[in-house]
């Protein structure tokens, strides 16, 4: 092989390795948004239901469904 091909050879190698590191840094990126964002929903719930216990109500931890609601 000539030099130049080497070179080209070396520098096609260095691009798909910067590829690879980018695409992996996106995916971790991307993991990381989606736990803070199922995270931050997580304390928003657990904070409504403590503030629910603190005001005196029993019920804090029931989910409402509208087809268990009684009838008017």
């Amino acid at each position: 092989m000539t030099e130049d091909a080497e070179d080209a050879e070396n520098e096609r190698a260095a691009s798909d390795h910067r590829t690879l590191v980018n695409l992996l840094s996106a995916i971790a990126v991307l993991a990381l948004a989606i736990a803070g964002f199922w995270l931050l929903n997580f304390l928003d719930e657990k904070r409504k239901i403590e503030s629910c216990l603190e005001a005196g109500r029993r019920d804090c931890l029931r989910t409402f469904d509208p087809v268990a609601a009684p009838p008017k």
